[in-house]
Formats: structure tokens, sequence, C-alpha cells
């Protein structure tokens, strides 16, 4: 070959400079060809995460507050607060709430002081809750309203433990013939069922 004949060096030259041109020819009718050139992958929408929506506060309950107006919205609305919804529920229902004793009937009237009422106040109420306490803890501490001893708890007139309920519970048939009863059971780590035989019988047979 040319290229290779050392002792011709512009042949040499010569062949070299026009393999270049050859090859940078082809490339660009390869680069320049459709059938030659890959599919363009469909670009993809980067994903946008919605906007949290802004938390605002309630500031009716300022504005009112400041109107003077607030116990005007408890009236319309007493399920609003805790004291509200049980005094509806006392005229309306003839019913205690949350266990406490119907404000009506209360023996410490119900409406006791709170944190930002005067002091005395305050103190005066605790002490007539303790004696309440000392004079029948039980009753304080375990307050029903099925066994109240002071007649202020109640259900909703006309309504039982069963049926004040919201979530009604499953009724059940207690009929004894209905029920499998009477088999004798067996602990082999602790005493064995007054039904059954001794253990040596329960356990080897016999």
């Amino acid at each position: 070959a040319d290229y290779l004949d050392h002792e011709h060096p512009q042949n040499l030259a010569s062949t070299m400079s026009t393999s270049l041109i050859r090859c940078a020819t082809a490339a660009a009718l390869v680069a320049t060809c459709d059938g030659y050139m890959p599919s363009a992958a469909p670009s993809r929408a980067a994903a946008v995460r919605p906007a949290a929506a802004s938390v605002f506060m309630d500031e009716t309950v300022f504005e009112r507050a400041l109107a003077g107006e607030l116990e005007e919205e408890g009236f319309e609305n007493p399920f609003m607060s805790e004291v509200g919804w049980a005094d509806y529920l006392d005229k309306n229902a003839k019913s205690s709430y949350n266990m406490n004793q119907r404000p009506s009937l209360a023996d410490d009237g119900y409406y006791t002081a709170s944190i930002v009422d005067n002091p005395l106040d305050v103190v005066s109420d605790w002490l007539g809750a303790m004696k309440g306490y000392v004079t029948n803890p039980v009753a304080t501490a375990f307050p029903t309203i099925s066994n109240d001893p002071t007649g202020a708890r109640s259900y909703p007139k006309g309504s039982n433990e069963v049926s004040a309920r919201t979530i009604k519970p499953k009724e059940k048939d207690f009929d004894p013939k209905k029920r499998i009863v009477g088999i004798p059971g067996f602990n082999i780590f602790g005493t064995p069922s007054s039904k059954s035989g001794s253990f040596i019988e329960n356990f080897f047979g016999n």
C-alpha cells in the first residue's frame, strides 16, 4: 500500500489526507440521515405538587369577643361548649352529661368558679368539692347513673343505658338451650376443672 511506503513520505501524507476526508464525509452523511438517528423520547413534564391550602384563623371569635356577642353565639350554638351542651340536655332532654350531675340538680350548683374568677371563689368551690368527696368518696370517685345516690344523674327522658347510646350494642340471645354448656375443662398447668375427673384419668385415660 502507498501509505506504508516509508521511502516516499509525500505519498503517505497524501493518502492520510484522503482517508481523513472520506471519514469526515461518511460521518456527516450518517449524522444527517433520519434512518440512523434514534427517535427522541417524548419529554415528560415534571410533576407539580399542588400547593397546600393556607391555614386561616377564625377571627370571628375575637370580633364577637370585642363586641360582647360571644354569649349570644353560645345561646345559638349550645354544642360549642360543654357547659352549654350540659345545660341544653338538662332543659330539653332531662339528662345529665359526661357523668356529671344535671345543672339544675347539682350539689355544687354546677357552674363553679374557673381560673379567671376570684381566687376566693375558686378556693371556696374547691373546698365544697372536697367536702362532697369526704362525705361519699365511693360515689364521687366512681360515678354511676343507675345507682346514683343523689338522683341528679339520669339518661335522657324515656331512654335507658342501651337506647341512650349512639352505637347500640349487638343483641344477644342468652337462652341456655341454644348454647353448649357444661363442657368440662382441663388445665395441665393449674388446678383441674371441678367438672372433670382426676388428673391421671384425663391425662392417661381410663
